[in-house]
């Protein structure tokens, strides 16, 4: 608008124009350092309305094209403040132009004539029309911008929170879970420990009878107790890292201890526990996940096996694949439980002496053995007892040697 009123000819109103900028560009250099646009937003509609009226006295009233630019400057002021402000701007708006247009229609002598023909008539109102469209597209263009730039970024930020939530939900899952199997795994070693202090403390055992059982509640004591280590490592590890981690590894050496607890545990109820191993001893595994898969079913086997029977447990390992099979000769489960046995709806069932059983170790065991590639397969007989083989890959993914 500078530069039209200079070819003009209207100096004064191209000298204010010009003043005018000069001070919103002030108020634009300070807001953009202080990151607050506030006072230069109000300061530029404040001057901006009076500023249109002198273009309005010197450039032929109703007659020029200063009302295309009311309308522009006000969208300009809408696009900016807060909705709360818009009834205060659109107010004072409509005073100036219903003011300038009550002076221009009943005191016409306050306004001079400045057009010297139509053609400049049709060129002035066509310039700055021009030029009001273009302001209100690139206003209109802008706030576009800024809404899909918004809106992307609260995209990701709501992609980022539903991802944060589905861990966190994960992870109280994992946490569930592994509190169960604490519980899980250390009840039946402590009711051992129980039942051979009762047995002690009636006073109804020899002094061989004491020493062998102490010798006994020692073992199984320490056991329980190296196993509940390895159990609380375990929820570490799972709590901070819910993906496996695969190394090379010998199964006996690791499976020893183990063994050790529950065959004592065993020994309680008569029950002989016969142990096969075959083949390489060196596999590739997550070697907790898989003692917890085993500690599981050895429990499950003990708990459901009544007194003088018998439990295999056999280790296979070929090229291809690894076989671990634990075998008793319990009590059985009904096919209609077995098609739903690694479910998460967990059946409470009671052992041979009145043990709970909540299900949960074998829904654990089933998770597990996905997490380390392997598949574990139940074949059970009512009367007959039941069979748990835990097949898995001689190569797993990702493998990471260790």
């Amino acid at each position: 608008m500078v530069v039209l009123n200079l070819l003009y000819g209207q100096f004064r109103l191209a000298f204010i124009l010009l003043a005018t900028s000069a001070v919103v560009l002030v108020f634009y250099v300070i807001g953009k350092s202080k990151k607050n646009f506030k006072w230069g937003i109000r300061t530029l509609g404040f001057m901006g309305y009076p500023i249109i009226g002198i273009n309005f006295f010197l450039n032929d009233g109703i007659e020029g094209p200063s009302f295309y630019i009311f309308l522009m400057v006000h969208v300009l002021i809408l696009a900016i403040l807060p909705i709360r402000a818009f009834w205060l701007w659109t107010l004072y708006n409509f005073l100036f132009f219903i003011g300038l247009y009550y002076i221009d229609l009943y005191h016409p002598a306050l306004i001079p004539e400045n057009y010297t023909g139509t053609e400049m008539k049709l060129v002035d109102h066509t310039i700055t029309y021009l030029a009001c469209l273009l302001g209100i597209m690139i206003i209109i263009i802008a706030l576009k911008w800024n809404y899909q730039k918004q809106k992307l970024k609260n995209d990701k930020n709501s992609i980022a929170l539903q991802k944060a939530n589905k861990e966190l939900s994960g992870n109280n899952d994992q946490k569930n879970k592994i509190i169960a199997l604490i519980s899980h795994d250390l009840k039946n070693p402590l009711l051992s420990i129980t039942k051979i202090l009762e047995l002690v403390n009636e006073g109804e055992l020899t002094k061989e009878e004491t020493e062998a059982v102490m010798k006994e509640l020692y073992i199984i004591a320490s056991n329980a107790q190296r196993m509940s280590e390895e159990i609380l490592d375990w929820a570490t590890v799972e709590l901070k890292n819910n993906t496996a981690k695969f190394k090379r590894v010998n199964f006996k050496e690791h499976c020893d201890s183990m063994l050790t607890i529950y065959t004592s545990m065993a020994r309680q109820k008569r029950i002989d526990i016969e142990v096969s191993f075959n083949g390489s001893q060196t596999i590739t595994t997550d070697i907790d996940r898989l003692l917890l898969i085993m500690r599981n079913l050895l429990q499950n086997a003990i708990k459901f096996t009544p007194e003088g029977g018998k439990i295999i447990f056999s280790f296979h390992n070929s090229s291809k694949e690894t076989y671990i099979t634990i075998k008793d000769t319990g009590k059985g489960i009904a096919q209609e439980r077995l098609q739903r046995l690694f479910n998460m709806k967990f059946d409470s069932t009671e052992g041979t002496s009145q043990e709970k059983g909540t299900g949960v170790g074998l829904y654990i065991s089933n998770e597990n053995a996905k997490k380390i590639g392997g598949t574990l397969k139940a074949e059970s007989e009512i009367g007959k007892g039941s069979s748990f083989t835990l097949t898995l890959p001689a190569h797993p993914n990702p493998f990471k040697e260790g």
